[in-house]
């Protein structure tokens, strides 16, 4: 949640403040602002953009714009917001009572109400709603009352005193050539360049000038100058070019088509374009987890942890490695509700991120590792909090995702999880060698495959159309279909603004079915496997209330005519991957709705790429 950036060194601050912030955007697009030092002070900008406008885009509009430039230190931030209104008054920066520190916030400062109190005891007047105004008035007074000489030491003043979450960035009139960051639970990266230093949320701020960087852990609090980090101890982490290239697969005006086209190389570079397979043996070659592959081989359960999009992606592969990777018991949990009690001894906990800084996710790992569990992760970047927490894993290799609603790292991660399923089970003789090679085989095949339906995606749009009126719809499936129709599910939710459920279609006859009613639209998905019959039946019983039915099929699946009033053929595969090919063109489904209905895509409302926050 939120984007922040903050420049100090020999350019021109804010031609690094506002691109930076348009990589940032789909963290956080209520409103905008930024500071930059002008040789008397610090001047600022905030706005909130006009019909969800690119922030961005506005600032380089403002006019004013023109007189912050000359300034080579500055910060700034695009907010999603948590406490108050998307008002200009609520924006980033914040200030002090005296205009003299600037601070830039992500995070949720939860004895806000305390600290308000207690500053407005002391005669302060508050000119926001916002938890991040008391952060810099708790600056302020650190510097005011004389307390403390430094700003560094102002703001470790000042942290002490706060609960919760923190990504700051703090610069003071009186400190015109350097930037204090601090960070709790909120992501915060420091870029090293030459001569030099950029900060951001998230590095796709500043690749453009430097791909060395620091990634602050909890606690710290670093002053930062054109030419030192002070109290940095970390290493310097080198960015590979496949964490951060946005595949341009076709022209379109929008990121989540371009995302969506992008999966046939998404799939072979979560494959490594072969290299994790070991097509003699049938099985997956991960050399994340080689380091500890006894641990991982002794453990008796298996859950996986996860939020939103990827918490579907686990619940596919959590059934096939129910079924296939040797554990006693495996469940898949959503990140805010896993409980102590549902670890038992001799668990692994598997930790899935398209993010890697899940606020949810990371809470229970750490709870997990007091617990004395086994931890791995599965995300998308090197660096990400989660991965560095767990220090062992599997990269899903997605390159960077940047619309909000996942798409290919989604894929990804499915992908993944037929891997593991396969490193699993292979060892443990759960998965026999002949279903280890035709699994291997049909991977491969996977990225032809998913360029195939691509190919079609005019027949998509036609069920857009049908859908494009209906308030409400249903998503079905059995089996390993059910959890794509969840996923279905979500995405037309997430960017379409349509209130659609995902049962197991089995269920359908237990109560759901009482909202028929002809033209009501149902999405089935029928994979040519043992599921087909019963899906057939829950189709005819769709069919009898008069529901629209567009059905996603598998090439083979014989589906009646008068079953399907819309039909989407996938290709042929194996029955572990079918499903799994059945969400393209649910994804596409989801995109189009929304196009027809003159959503944005990217930018869905209320949503934001990353939930640092609880």
């Amino acid at each position: 949640m939120c984007g922040i950036v903050g420049y100090v060194g020999h350019r021109d601050a804010i031609d690094v403040l506002i691109p930076g912030l348009e990589q940032l955007e789909e963290r956080g697009y209520d409103s905008a602002g930024l500071a930059v030092a002008n040789g008397h002070g610090m001047k600022s900008i905030k706005l909130v953009p006009e019909n969800s406008a690119s922030p961005s885009k506005e600032l380089w509009e403002h006019p004013e714009i023109q007189g912050f430039r000359g300034s080579s230190l500055g910060l700034a931030h695009t907010r999603w917001a948590t406490h108050g209104a998307v008002t200009v008054p609520n924006a980033h920066p914040h200030t002090d009572a005296r205009e003299r520190v600037w601070v830039a916030h992500n995070g949720i400062i939860e004895n806000e109400a305390e600290l308000r109190a207690e500053l407005e005891r002391l005669g302060e007047r508050m000119r926001s709603e916002t938890d991040s105004e008391l952060i810099a008035r708790l600056i302020g007074r650190a510097l005011d009352t004389g307390v403390c000489l430094t700003l560094e030491d102002a703001v470790r003043a000042a942290v002490t005193r706060l609960e919760g979450t923190w990504g700051l960035v703090v610069a003071s009139d009186d400190h015109p050539d350097e930037l204090v960051v601090a960070r709790n639970g909120s992501p915060l990266l420091v870029g090293k360049g030459d001569g030099e230093m950029f900060i951001a949320s998230l590095e796709d701020a500043f690749v453009e000038f430097t791909r060395r960087m620091i990634v602050l852990e909890d606690g710290d609090v670093l002053t930062v100058r054109a030419d030192e980090i002070q109290g940095a101890h970390q290493a310097t982490v080198e960015l590979e070019d496949e964490d951060l290239v946005v595949e341009d697969a076709i022209e379109s005006e929008h990121t989540m088509q371009k995302e969506i086209h992008a999966q046939p190389t998404t799939i072979l570079n979560a494959l490594n374009h072969g290299g994790r397979l070991l097509f003699g043996p049938g099985t997956a070659k991960l050399g994340g987890l080689d380091s500890s592959r006894e641990e991982l081989l002794a453990t008796r359960h298996l859950r996986t942890v996860a939020c939103g999009t990827a918490r579907f992606a686990s619940d596919y592969g959590v059934q096939l490695l129910e079924q296939y990777g040797g554990f006693e018991t495996v469940q898949s949990l959503a990140a805010s509700e896993a409980r102590p009690e549902c670890f038992p001894p001799d668990t692994g906990v598997l930790a899935v991120s398209q993010s890697g800084e899940t606020m949810d996710t990371l809470d229970v790992l750490k709870r997990a590792r007091e617990e004395g569990h086994t931890l791995f992760s599965m995300v998308n970047r090197v660096g990400k909090a989660i991965a560095r927490e767990t220090g062992l894993g599997v990269y899903t290799n997605s390159g960077a995702e940047k619309a909000v609603a996942s798409t290919k790292v989604f894929t990804a991660q499915a992908t993944v999880f037929v891997l593991l399923t396969l490193w699993f089970g292979r060892q443990r003789k759960t998965v026999p060698k002949d279903v280890g090679r035709a699994v291997a085989r049909e991977l491969m095949a996977m990225s032809g495959h998913v360029a195939d339906i691509l190919a079609r995606e005019d027949e998509v749009v036609r069920m857009a159309e049908v859908i494009n009126g209906a308030p409400d719809l249903f998503y079905i499936g059995r089996g390993l279909a059910a959890h794509i129709a969840s996923e279905g599910a979500l995405k037309i939710t997430e960017v379409a603004y349509l209130h659609a459920q995902a049962l197991a279609a089995g269920e359908l006859k237990h109560g759901p079915i009482a909202l028929l009613e002809p033209n009501f639209p149902v999405v089935a998905l029928v994979p040519d496997d043992e599921t087909r019959d019963d899906m057939i039946s829950a189709l005819k019983e769709v069919k009898a209330r008069g529901a629209r039915t567009l059905v996603v099929a598998e090439a083979g699946a014989r589906v009646p005519g008068d079953c399907a009033d819309l039909k989407f053929r996938v290709p042929a595969t194996h029955p572990w991957l079918a499903p799994l090919l059945c969400a393209i063109p649910l994804q596409l489904l989801a995109y189009h709705v929304a196009r027809i209905r003159g959503n944005n895509p990217d930018r869905p409302r209320n949503l934001a790429k990353s939930v640092t926050v609880k």
